[in-house]
């Protein structure tokens, strides 16, 4: 076996204690059964209840598995930034605390790996990817957010916000160090990077299951996400 690390599964998480055991144990249960070598890297965005003191105590019954504690809050993309900078993989997948999109749908990514820098999950591109829809005004929200995003950033790529994202470690260390939004549409500005880069990215359908406990809040993310979006697209003006 490769003594180098190939896979990295970097998990963001904000006041998580409820819902990421679990992640992590399919997490493992899935990996564990893999040739290659992994790491889980679980960063934590500032968390006030028993996120880290559960994910520590996970980390002695499951190898490989770390946590990134931060004292105050960032926002997802810092985090996620943070972990993907200092993971060791070859690849590196975020992926959701809720385990959404479960982890064997990397599978589905794997295909590509020869072709594309940047592999990402969609909900989007098949009819029956999203298992457990989110409520109605949730729906409307995205399709909102997705149109902004389509005109302003990244035409052409139709689920820019699917919690689950692999990238090889070259195109990692090109588009993370560029990285400014901390928040909201990190997702759109990498994304935008690459595109601005050249790096070629694909998108596969995946499965997907809303959670019923979504700390998402619509308007105020739809808001947000449009102050990001005008400045994500003055920015993509300035890098060549």
């Amino acid at each position: 076996m490769n003594n180098n690390i190939y896979l990295s599964v970097i998990i963001p998480a904000y006041n998580e204690a409820h819902r990421l055991p679990k992640t992590l144990e399919k997490t493992y249960e899935y990996l564990k059964k893999q040739k290659y070598l992994w790491e889980i890297i679980v960063v934590d965005d500032g968390s006030t209840d028993e996120t880290v003191a559960k994910t520590e105590l996970l980390a002695k019954k499951i190898p490989n598995l770390r946590v990134i504690a931060n004292k105050a809050n960032h926002g997802k993309g810092y985090v996620v930034k943070q972990a993907m900078l200092e993971a060791k993989g070859e690849w590196r997948l975020f992926t959701d605390a809720d385990n959404s999109t479960p982890i064997d749908q990397i599978e589905k990514l794997w295909k590509f790996k020869n072709e594309f820098g940047v592999i990402i999950g969609s909900r989007h591109l098949q009819k029956g990817s999203i298992k457990t829809p989110p409520p109605w005004y949730r729906e409307v929200i995205s399709w909102g957010s997705n149109l902004l995003i389509q005109i302003m950033a990244v035409p052409g790529i139709k689920d820019t916000q699917c919690g689950f994202k692999l990238f090889s470690s070259s195109a990692t260390e090109k588009i993370f160090p560029l990285q400014t939004i901390d928040r909201w549409s990190f997702d759109v500005e990498i994304l935008a990077i690459a595109r601005k880069l050249k790096i070629p990215i694909k998108e596969v359908a995946v499965d997907w299951y809303n959670s019923p406990e979504s700390k998402v809040r619509a308007i105020r993310a739809l808001a947000r996400s449009l102050i990001e979006l005008i400045k994500i697209w003055w920015r993509m003006q300035f890098i060549k």
